[in-house]
């Protein structure tokens, strides 16, 4: 495996621990609830700061010019070995063959529930980034939830 690569899923099973152990002590002060609710917002905030950055590579929403700035990545994107599977006229279909995330969880230990409570949070930030770039978003399915894959349904709003 590429050493840079490696080292990029390694970070990225960092920031799942990261996750893990923010969401724990967030829980801790203001209950389970509350602590996913402000993680929640805070990652698609970030998100949407990426789709600000979509925005400016895809111009007026644009499906073809979407799946090429998902194949172009920022680098990052390799780690989750990631295809367009489906370009439609109306939608489009992304595919993540891996999450280091995942991994992370599993290798911390975590149950599939609470892996899946887990994404339900980190994947704000796909959320937020594609609806800020003039998209709608669904998950087909996910890796958290025992998904070989997770499919991104891309749409226009």
């Amino acid at each position: 495996m590429n050493p840079n690569l490696n080292a990029l899923i390694n970070e990225l099973k960092n920031r799942a621990r990261i996750y893990v152990h923010i969401y724990r002590e967030l829980s801790k002060e203001v209950g389970s609830d509350r602590a996913q609710a402000l993680l929640k917002r805070a990652l698609y905030a970030r998100g949407q700061e990426k789709g600000a950055q979509l925005a400016q590579k895809t111009g007026k929403p644009d499906l073809h010019k979407a799946a090429l700035a998902f194949m172009e990545g920022q680098g990052d994107m390799d780690a989750f070995a990631h295809e367009v599977v489906s370009e439609q006229s109306d939608y489009l279909v992304l595919r993540l063959n891996r999450c280091p995330l995942v991994e992370g969880w599993e290798e911390a230990g975590l149950s599939v529930e609470e892996q899946r409570m887990l994404c339900d949070m980190a994947y704000q930030v796909d959320f937020g980034k594609f609806e800020e770039a003039g998209f709608r978003l669904a998950f087909d399915c996910r890796i958290a939830g025992g998904g070989k894959s997770c499919d991104l349904r891309v749409a226009l709003k």
